[in-house]
């Protein structure tokens, strides 16, 4: 088959030879979008903890690859993702990140602090035009973004997410309508929202020209979001068809762990360059602080050249002249002077002496 479609066969080994996660960024997409494909062409994928029992030596079963007859062709298309990171195991950080979103995270009974001191300002907040909840900007407030109908399932899933991120040893803190956690040293923003859908795009005639107006409604769906991304990563966990977010919640704290590591490379290749340019710039002006000390010492030095030129030249004239150059004579007077003033523009000389 043309190399534009999937093949059963390839796909089928290669996801039973590396995670979604790994293996999807070769073919520019996200873990959840390669999984659709999987699941439309049918290909049995590893369940949860497949990869961590593989890691300890105790490989489970391997799911065979049915026969599917009529099977459709799916096209693969190319996208703008930029590919991760390949998970290295010689590296703590990425072993880490794969080991925590190889484990389950169960739902939390209790209510987190930080959830029960911001959930009557959440039932007594005003909605926006859509219905979601809109946090107060003077107080602080975890950053849930829901209708009334889905705010007790958001306040059980950001309790659930910020203990699960202490366990792993996250500090996590609430700010003006702001939920952040710090790993590797980066802070980063997250929230739980209800995602809009479009409800009906129409064209209206604007005043030069036709436009494309989109209304859009609420989902009724539940959305893990991180706030900021570097580029190329995912940034987004939903509920779909066959899975809630509550299910995707070891892969939103893997994301959160890959975006701060970004955050944090990013930073110290920043530094470096800063240092680099830093050092660049100290460099030049250090070439630039010689170069003015070179001129200034050869201005000196052809002065000094030119003195006892003239100098030589003044004592042939007065010995042709017959005009005393001794030392007590005024012109030997005048003589010696001169070339102690040679001397000290000089910088060979003022050098010896130094």
């Amino acid at each position: 088959m043309h190399d534009r479609y999937w093949k059963r066969e390839e796909l089928y080994r290669e996801v039973w030879e590396q995670p979604l996660l790994k293996l999807a960024p070769k073919y520019g997409l996200s873990a959840v979008a390669l999984g659709k494909v999987c699941r439309r062409l049918k290909i049995p994928v590893p369940g949860r903890g497949y990869w961590a029992k593989l890691a300890v030596g105790k490989p489970p079963k391997r799911l065979p690859l049915r026969e599917y007859k009529n099977a459709p062709y799916v096209r693969r298309l190319k996208t703008t993702l930029t590919p991760k990171p390949e998970i290295d195991s010689a590296d703590p950080e990425l072993a880490a990140i794969a080991a925590l979103e190889s484990r389950p995270i169960a739902i939390k009974a209790g209510q987190h602090k930080l959830v029960a001191s911001s959930e009557g300002r959440l039932r007594r907040a005003r909605t926006d035009k859509y219905g979601l909840t809109e946090a107060p900007s003077d107080k602080a407030c975890v950053d849930i973004r829901v209708s009334r109908e889905l705010l007790d399932r958001a306040l059980v899933l950001m309790s659930t997410i910020l203990f699960a991120l202490e366990e792993n040893g996250f500090g996590v803190k609430v700010s003006e309508s702001a939920t952040s956690v710090q790993i590797f040293g980066q802070d980063v923003r997250f929230s739980v929202v209800e995602e809009l859908q479009v409800r009906e795009r129409r064209r209206e005639q604007g005043l030069s020209r036709v436009k494309t107006v989109t209304i859009y409604e609420r989902s009724g769906n539940l959305a893990f979001h991180i706030e900021e991304v570097e580029k190329g990563y995912r940034r987004r966990w939903a509920d779909g068809k066959e899975q809630r977010v509550e299910d995707l919640l070891p892969q939103c704290l893997g994301g959160l762990m890959m975006v701060a590591r970004a955050k944090r490379i990013c930073a110290e290749e920043r530094a470096r360059r800063e240092a680099e340019w830093d050092k660049e710039r100290r460099e030049r002006e250090e070439f630039a602080r010689m170069m003015q000390q070179l001129e200034k010492w050869v201005e000196g030095w052809n002065r000094a050249k030119q003195i006892r030129e003239f100098v030589a030249a003044l004592e042939k004239d007065c010995t042709a002249k017959a005009i005393p150059t001794t030392a007590d004579s005024p012109k030997g007077k005048w003589i010696a002077w001169a070339l102690r003033q040679a001397d000290g523009f000089d910088p060979l000389v003022r050098s010896t002496a130094a």
